[in-house]
């Protein structure tokens, strides 16, 4: 049982990660990116490429790896936002967009680093260690750590600064941001570079779990979308939440059924999250003044 516990809070975590990478851009857009497991992808196989393959020192190669995402994130922002104006919630082109800026990022990563699924060493080595009778591998306490170290600094960042503020302005009324002297497309771009140095974080995380491959996101990255609705969209506490929950549930029901219908199980879990709080965990209701 808290072996499973384990397991769960790992990937919860995981999950976490990717919902408050959705979070980031549905804050300031409305929308919600549905490219993101696909950036996520691009950031383990940047990550592989650095890190594996040329050799460079883990913490350097994990900043190249955010920094290209960033660049990747920002070009989708151009791509398959920006055409469609701030009248977003008007429009859903930007949805046949994001999708197929997904497709065209999975079939370029399977041009470039083929379709073979590639092997990604853990952090910390692969010698287990004894936690109070639990056998832990380094890698999984660095994915929690680093995860709680990236849902802290984002916490305070949009609670307690500059950039917070004008985030949440942002998120409240474009024009309204124009008039205070805020420029709402830096604001937009930031969150969505930001989101991509997430996605890649994550990507680089899981690597070891999954493999590195082009199709290592099909189901966690919906997985990600389910915790981030779970959560309460646009709530980064809710985004944590929801994925540790997520995670835990999945790994828990785990010990009733065979592997097999993990994902089923999960998905599962999702539907009848939503259908009881489709709000989220801490009941986020958002309300706009006309």
């Amino acid at each position: 049982m808290f072996q499973a516990l384990e397991s769960g809070v790992v990937m919860g975590s995981i999950y976490a990660l990717l919902a408050l990478a959705i979070n980031i851009i549905y804050s300031t857009t409305g929308i919600i990116n549905f490219a993101h497991g696909e950036i996520v992808m691009l950031g383990a196989m940047f990550g592989l490429t650095f890190i594996v393959n040329s050799g460079i020192p883990f913490l350097p190669g994990l900043i190249m790896a955010c920094i290209v995402i960033a660049i990747v994130a920002i070009i989708l922002y151009y791509g398959t936002v920006r055409p469609f104006g701030d009248n977003l919630a008007h429009s859903l082109g930007w949805l046949m967009a994001t999708l197929g800026a997904g497709i065209v990022f999975k079939n370029i990563a399977m041009l470039v680093w083929g379709t073979q699924p590639k092997s990604f060493p853990p952090i910390g080595g692969s010698e287990l260690v004894n936690i109070f009778g639990i056998k832990i591998l380094p890698h999984d306490i660095w994915v929690v750590a680093i995860t709680l170290l990236i849902a802290i600094f984002f916490n305070v960042a949009l609670g307690k600064t500059i950039l917070g503020s004008a985030i949440k302005a942002t998120s409240f009324s474009h024009n309204v941001t124009k008039l205070m002297g805020i420029s709402s497309q830096k604001i937009v771009l930031t969150c969505f570079a930001m989101s991509g140095m997430i996605a890649a974080i994550g990507g680089i995380l899981i690597s070891p779990i999954t493999f590195v491959g082009p199709e290592m996101t099909a189901t966690i990255g919906l997985k990600g979308f389910g915790a981030a609705i779970i959560g309460g969209v646009g709530d980064s506490r809710g985004a944590f939440a929801g994925g540790l929950l997520l995670g835990i549930l999945e790994a828990l029901a785990m010990t009733k059924v065979t592997p097999g219908y993990k994902d089923a199980i999960a998905f599962l879990i999702m539907i009848i999250a939503i259908s009881l709080k489709p709000e989220g965990i801490f009941g986020v209701a958002y309300e706009k003044k006309v």
